[in-house]
């Protein structure tokens, strides 16, 4: 458990603080608790904060613990819906992808896709391009790079090389953005913590009280690091669950179901296995299905599969049949790779919190778009997507608002830089550049960093500076370093190897090992700046080994 002993001025992420914050929320009243740390939970927080509320944000695991550490990591318009005729979600999301870029342009990044046409296609190729042409108009044409359409195989190819060439008719290449989805929320949460709302993870929710009497309501939770209990007053709730969303209506006594989740998986390669050049937007040839080959640092990722689930949220599982699925997929496009399991480096699993519909008949039929509930003093905001997670927070916060009677200003999320974009200037190479001419690591991890972490990589470097022993990579095959950890812990209320392993620095998604060969050493690092028990230290190594197996539970 997070001491608090000997920590003067402490970062306001410092997990030894957690005694401090839990004191903190125990006294006074709260303008909203907001329930959820994934991106809207994090957003949220952060909206409310710089209308001037006083938010609480409670977590029952970690930040983006759930859906928003498990996402395709896209910042995308959604070209998929133009089929549909969902021009306003298109609208949407290509314009916030101009302002998370402007906003966060360390973590979102541009990326080129490739999109070829097959003779039979459910749209042929000047289809497509008429359908690219309203994607940039409905952007504003606020893209890095207009789309290109090839018109022939050759063409397409001199692009992406290894795509299955049989029936091509050509292609499109066009653009997108990526992103750290773990860190996009992390931002949120840490620029909310900065205006004074206080953040507690491993606070689970187990009581929720007074939502329509007359009284402040009354939000009872357990700390699972103490097994205590807290009781905090506020004037309403926003349930921010996702895929916990209709459990947390159930502890405010609320029947129902307001969702229908989907489980959606991805799969890691090395590059060097299916060594793709772009971001590839295939259709998988068993059902029709739209999904992604995407180059991500250093690596290849498939994904994603779309199925219903139904059982706990806390136990999913890559399968066999998972895997199967996306290797079938690839393979029909890039047949030369000879994709096999056994070239799985890692996998992520998660759930899509969508709205349940009557009359959708298949998964990939639910809709997207994000719904508001209220029950009385507490708002419910499910569905929706990553890309449009700004707007989708700003309306709650104004539905919120109004449902409590408080008066607040118009949202500044659009004009505000989350904090590790502040002083970055105008090009992330540039500031990396300067950053590496006196830091003592190579220039390869330099970048890295800075692409991670923006502005705040100096931090990280300060503390390879001052230890040599923070210089080394965590694991050789990834330019990640032991000074990741200690910053975890002191600035990014890291309180759990997994918690470092998984969403702080993705080595459990990017290492050749998932870093099981240096979980120990970073167990050891956590144990001095928490002052963890060696029960406690084993017990942290114990449990990140059982979440990599639940990822490889396919190889079983």
């Amino acid at each position: 458990m997070p001491q608090d002993s000997g920590v003067k001025h402490a970062h306001l992420f410092d997990g030894r603080r957690r005694s401090a914050v839990l004191e903190e929320v125990g006294s006074g009243m709260f303008d909203l608790v907001v329930v959820g740390g994934g991106i809207n939970g994090a957003g949220v927080a952060h909206d409310a904060a710089l209308r001037g509320l006083r938010p609480l944000l409670l977590e029952q695991r970690d930040l983006a613990f759930g859906t928003s550490s498990r996402s395709s990591k896209l910042i995308h318009g959604g070209l998929r819906y133009l089929e549909h005729y969902q021009f306003k979600l298109v609208f949407e999301g290509t314009n916030e992808r101009a302002v998370l870029r402007h906003v966060a342009p360390h973590l979102v990044k541009p990326l080129l896709f490739a999109l070829p046409v097959y003779e039979g296609a459910r749209h042929p190729l000047w289809m497509v391009d008429v359908g690219l042409w309203m994607y940039d108009s409905l952007s504003l044409f606020k893209v890095e790079k207009r789309h290109i359409t090839l018109r022939s195989s050759k063409r397409m190819l001199e692009h992406e090389p290894l795509l299955r060439s049989e029936a091509m008719t050509g292609g499109i290449i066009y653009y997108d953005c990526m992103t750290d989805d773990a860190r996009l929320t992390l931002e949120n949460a840490l620029a909310a913590a900065e205006l004074g709302a206080p953040i507690l993870t491993r606070a689970r929710v187990v009581r929720i009280e007074g939502l329509k009497g007359p009284g402040p309501v009354r939000v009872t939770f357990q700390d699972l690091l103490s097994e205590r209990l807290y009781t905090v007053m506020a004037k309403g709730i926003v349930n921010c669950t996702g895929p916990w969303t209709d459990a947390t209506r159930r502890a405010a006594r609320i029947e129902g179901t307001v969702l229908r989740p989907t489980k959606g998986v991805h799969i890691v390669l090395k590059h060097e296995r299916l060594p793709v050049h772009h971001a590839n937007a295939l259709v998988a040839p068993q059902d029709g299905r739209v999904f992604f080959v995407i180059p991500w640092r250093g690596r290849s990722v498939i994904g994603t599969t779309d199925t219903d689930f139904e059982g706990n949220p806390d136990e999913l599982e890559v399968t066999a049949d998972d895997v199967a699925y996306l290797l079938e997929a690839a393979n029909h496009f890039f047949p030369s790779c000879d994709l096999r399991a056994q070239d799985v480096l890692a996998a992520w699993v998660g759930l899509r919190p969508l709205i349940a519909a009557d009359d959708a008949a298949s998964e990939s039929d639910v809709p997207r778009e994000h719904k508001l509930f209220v029950d009385g003093r507490m708002l419910t905001i499910a569905g929706g997507k990553l890309t449009t997670y700004r707007r989708m927070v700003a309306e709650a916060v104004n539905a919120y608002a109004d449902l409590v009677g408080l008066r607040v200003g118009p949202t500044r999320t659009a004009r505000t830089m989350l904090p590790g974009a502040r002083d970055l200037g105008s090009n992330v190479d540039d500031f990396a550049a300067k950053l590496a001419e006196d830091a003592p690591l190579p220039r390869a991890v330099v970048d890295r960093l800075v692409n991670v972490y923006g502005v705040r990589a100096r931090d990280v470097v300060a503390y390879a500076r001052d230890d040599l022993r923070l210089r080394d990579r965590i694991c050789p095959d990834v330019d990640a370093i032991f000074a990741e950890v200690v910053h975890a812990v002191d600035r990014e209320l890291a309180l759990s190897v997994e918690d470092v392993l998984v969403r702080r620095t993705s080595l459990a998604l990017l290492a050749e090992d998932q870093g099981l060969s240096a979980v120990e050493r970073v167990a050891d690092l956590m144990a001095e700046r928490l002052g963890w028990t060696t029960a406690v230290r084993d017990l942290n190594i114990a449990e990140y080994r059982q979440a990599v197996g639940l990822t490889r539970a396919f190889a079983r």
